[in-house]
């Protein structure tokens, strides 16, 4: 017969897992639902239209924007972390600070920047046209198709590179290196040999991060007219209410996804890896010599294509609009930018708050690890995939919440509950548990314990992840093509609806500066809050 202790700790922990077990139904859910209908229906219809969709095809032209996405982000993301943090270069602290804001642009936005670039009349095509001596309006570059996704895509997320790199970088045993150097191997030989296989957990995780993020993308593919998967489900879902083939697809789609996680936990797994703790002291900063022009010129680049050409070419164009029109067109657009900041603050809310409960009884060791690992799948599954099956699955299991707000906000927390998680558990990370069972032991409650003692501890992590949560919400699109009700629309889907609609005009430029600056403001404000000395999450 069980101890009452052992009784105890069972029911506490069936207690624990009743707390997050509706939650995670939201992901299994949609996602069985749409195992469902894809297994039972929509593979073999599938299979039978594989040549006329071009399913084949389709797969490798995705593989090869995600690639080529990921390795143009590590060029421009690991060498700028190398000389932000290692280098004598000047102004690589403005780097260090500067480079992670190309997160606040989405990179649909950077898309319809870049569109207006290379347009056939655009400023690069009629100075390249002027200088080969051909006619005006020539399109002498083009900005369509794979390479040309790739490259906007790159350029607004590979930062996800930058962070985990630079972050590596300053942990990194500087010793290991001077050794390495005191052999007689050359600063590139060290770099090669040395520095970058110690990086490599980094580098993996935040290839990861690009790759899925190609791999799962519709706003740029859709602006810039590459044929994916993504764009494939959302065409057909427009065209028709059959729901076999989109299902057929997204189960596609969610098994290559899922076989990327598992690989990249595979290399993870199986490799050797050396654990470095944290330095004593900082490591030495390396002097560029003849390469100091070269390297500002590079990160000149990087950061003036990602964050000054973007954010320049929105306000020149939404400067052709007079005061008077733009004050006009702004009041037409104040209900969506409302719909925008209440159902992205309600989402990132409600996620944090999953998030903080999720996290505090993992790191009270009363919930194991495969909770937060069911999330992941809900984070990994692209949002054209999720919202499909989110819509399945409430017209079959709770009719009665589909056609509102709830669903979209519904379908935020499954999407951005993971990385609300990894603000929140290193938040919690940082506190001995030994603090809340000397409140218990004055006779504290459990809540009483959490709100005097847990929760002021933590709040400022709380409010980095928050703050990270409520952008992502903001600029999400995919998932909220499909799953907002009718007529509720938000600041991305209405761009993206004008912009299809009639191209990248001043006032799609304007919309997307509003919503740069709806994104950016809330960024700027954590960074300089954690230049006070608030932890940023």
């Amino acid at each position: 017969m069980p101890s009452p202790i052992a009784q105890t700790v069972r029911s506490r922990s069936f207690r624990d897992l009743g707390l997050v077990l509706p939650a995670a139904t939201l992901v299994l859910g949609p996602v069985g639902f749409l195992a469902w209908m894809g297994l039972s229906r929509g593979i073999g219809d599938l299979l039978i239209r594989t040549d006329d969709l071009g399913i084949l095809p389709t797969v490798g032209r995705v593989f090869l924007l995600a690639t080529a996405t990921t390795l143009l982000a590590a060029i421009m993301g690991v060498p700028l972390a190398w000389l932000a943090v290692r280098s004598d270069l000047p102004g690589r602290r403005f780097i260090r600070w500067l480079a992670p804001l190309p997160l606040a642009i989405p990179p649909y936005i950077g898309a319809i920047v870049y569109q207006i670039l290379f347009a056939p009349a655009g400023p690069l095509n009629a100075l390249l046209a002027h200088a080969l001596g051909l006619p005006p309006g020539t399109r002498v570059v083009s900005i369509y198709g794979v390479l040309g996704a790739a490259w906007v895509l790159s350029l607004f997320v590979f930062p996800y590179i930058f962070l985990l790199a630079a972050a590596g970088l300053e942990r990194m045993n500087p010793t290991l290196e001077e050794v390495a150097r005191g052999t007689g191997m050359s600063r590139w030989a060290v770099f090669f040999r040395v520095t970058l296989p110690m990086l490599r957990p980094a580098l993996l995780g935040g290839g990861l991060m690009v790759f899925l993020y190609a791999w799962a993308d519709f706003g740029v593919v859709s602006l810039l007219r590459v044929r994916t998967l993504t764009t494939i489900i959302y065409d057909y879902i427009q065209g028709t209410m059959d729901w076999a083939v989109p299902s057929g697809l997204s189960v596609i789609l969610t098994l290559i996804t899922l076989s990327v996680l598992a690989a990249q936990l595979r290399i993870m797994g199986g490799g050797t890896y050396i654990q470095v703790s944290g330095a004593t002291r900082p490591a030495a900063l390396v002097g560029m010599g003849g390469w100091r022009l070269p390297a500002m010129l590079f990160g000149f680049l990087v950061l003036s294509f990602a964050l000054g050409v973007p954010v320049g070419v929105l306000a020149y164009h939404a400067s052709r609009l007079s005061i008077v029109e733009a004050w006009a067109f702004l009041s037409r657009q104040t209900p969506f930018i409302l719909n925008s900041i209440w159902i992205a603050a309600s989402g990132a809310t409600l996620v944090i708050a999953l998030a903080l409960a999720i996290g505090w009884l993992q790191a009270r060791g009363r919930l194991g690890r495969g909770v937060s690992t069911l999330f992941q799948i809900g984070y990994a599954i692209p949002g054209t995939v999720l919202g499909l099956g989110m819509v399945g699955f409430f017209q079959t299991a709770l009719p009665w919440v589909y056609g509102s707000p709830v669903v979209l906000i519904l379908g935020y927390l499954v999407l951005f509950v993971t990385p609300a998680l990894q603000g929140v558990c290193a938040a919690l990370a940082q506190i001995s548990a030994s603090l809340e069972d000397a409140a218990r032991g004055m006779g504290r409650g459990a809540l009483a314990t959490f709100w005097e003692v847990t929760f002021p501890l933590v709040r400022p992590g709380l409010v980095g992840a928050w703050v990270l949560v409520f952008i992502l919400c903001m600029r999400e699109l995919a998932a909220t093509l499909i799953l907002r009700p009718p007529g509720f629309d938000t600041l991305p889907v209405r761009i993206w609806i004008h912009t299809m609609d009639v191209g990248p005009v001043p006032t799609a430029a304007f919309l997307a500066l509003v919503l740069v600056a709806v994104v950016a403001l809330p960024w700027l404000g954590l960074v300089l809050v954690g230049r006070r000395g608030v932890p940023l999450g």
